[in-house]
């Protein structure tokens, strides 16, 4: 008899229900996961569950996608989701990364997903930049650059962040990471 929806905004939870009211008559207990499917092409939405509340309601929780960069997509700036996907945002954020050399979103999600892992914190980066052989460049709000070789892991990745707390690295502007076992900086 009810559906409700609980996670979004007011406007968006009920253009959800909205949505959901086609439901509204079945028997609870024939509910299947594949009605809720659709879910998962809305772009805004990180994750979702469902609980049946015998005997006549669905109470379906939603976990919206926050913003974790800026991509040039379709030759307009876009905000890349923490769900892999495009959102739609009336403005563009600013505490977030600017990516800038490839449009390959599933690449960047990936870097991103290794950045957060690391001990790089996403919020003092100002700039990703991806080259075609593989290799990136983080610029960050301090306007420090770090330069790393291709094939990154989290492991280049925490050097890197090491290297910015070290005292003897920390006054360089820039730290190139290109060549194997070397550090080379630039003032």
């Amino acid at each position: 008899k009810k559906v409700e929806v609980f996670g979004l905004d007011k406007k968006n939870n009920l253009l959800l229900e909205e949505k959901l009211v086609s439901l509204i008559g079945y028997n609870i207990f024939k509910l299947k996961k594949e009605s809720f499917k659709f879910i998962n092409s809305i772009n805004f939405i990180k994750d979702y569950s469902v609980k049946k509340i015998y005997p006549n309601r669905v109470k379906v929780f939603l976990e919206s996608a926050e913003a974790i960069s800026i991509i040039k997509y379709l030759n307009e700036l876009a905000v890349l989701g923490n769900n892999g996907k495009i959102i739609e945002f009336e403005n563009l954020p600013t505490n977030v990364p600017k990516i800038t050399g490839t449009k390959d979103i599933k690449k960047v999600f990936q870097t991103l997903k290794m950045i957060d892992e690391s001990d790089l914190e996403i919020e003092n980066i100002m700039t990703i930049e991806f080259f075609s052989s593989d290799r990136i460049d983080i610029e960050l709000r301090n306007k420090k650059k770090i330069k790393f070789q291709t094939n990154l892991s989290i492991d280049n990745l925490n050097f890197g962040s090491k290297l910015l707390k070290d005292d003897e690295f920390n006054k360089s502007k820039i730290i190139d990471l290109r060549i194997t076992n070397k550090i080379i900086t630039y003032d």
